[in-house]
């Protein structure tokens, strides 16, 4: 959804210029305009950031420091590094999302009214609320199970 808008397609009847307006109106700050007219949602350093922990705490070398790091050569990576921004991570993005797609399915249900806030049509919001509350729920999923995995892996 969002690399549709960042390269300038449109999504959920929504053009990646119909976002940067949206963010500008918004009060969005000069960087994270910056980003958008680059074609980078903001959120695409923190997403990258979450992908590489995700790889650390399931791949051997998210215990080890490389061998290129002088001072540490070959010592571990202390437990508390990795499992500190991967539990709070799971703590908040998979109830975050979790909730979300309750939400979700009771709006689709119509049980719930869903806000069409910067979209044309409430139907277009709640296809948007699906993949993000998905996105949402899949990673802090896959964070509680990537960090139970290295927490069992790494206890002495």
């Amino acid at each position: 959804m969002k690399l549709i808008w960042a390269s300038g397609g449109t999504f959920a009847g929504v053009s990646g210029e119909e976002m940067r307006a949206i963010s500008e109106r918004n009060g969005a700050s000069g960087i994270w305009l910056t980003l958008e007219s680059w074609g980078l949602d903001a959120t695409t350093l923190p997403a990258a950031l979450g992908v590489f922990l995700l790889w650390g705490l399931v791949r051997p070398w998210g215990q080890v420091f490389p061998r290129w790091t002088p001072v540490l050569h070959g010592r571990r990576v202390p437990r508390w590094l990795p499992l500190t921004p991967a539990l709070i991570g799971a703590a908040t993005l998979a109830p975050y999302g979790v909730f979300g797609l309750g939400y979700a399915a009771l709006a689709t249900a119509g049980a719930v009214t869903i806000p069409r806030g910067d979209f044309h049509t409430p139907d277009d919001a709640l296809l948007v609320t699906w993949i993000g509350m998905t996105a949402f729920a899949v990673f802090g999923l896959a964070l509680t199970i990537a960090a139970r995995s290295y927490w069992m892996r790494t206890t002495a």
